[in-house]
């Protein structure tokens, strides 16, 4: 079956509510763009998913 997906993707990146906005941050500059015209882009669109998630390395348990 055919698919076609369109995709908003920050990596590395803050949210900041106090002014709307979400900066993705990379090892030589820093890019910021405001959350409702993100949100905008979305509007109306039928099934959509939304996810939000972090991801921390865990330290070693001390086994090998």
């Amino acid at each position: 079956m055919a698919e076609m997906r369109k995709l908003e993707r920050f990596t590395n990146a803050v949210i900041d509510i106090n002014d709307m906005t979400i900066t993705e941050f990379a090892p030589d500059a820093a890019h910021t763009y405001h959350l409702s015209e993100i949100l905008k882009r979305w509007h109306g669109v039928p099934d959509i998913v939304l996810s939000i998630s972090r991801h921390i390395a865990l330290p070693p348990d001390g086994r090998e």
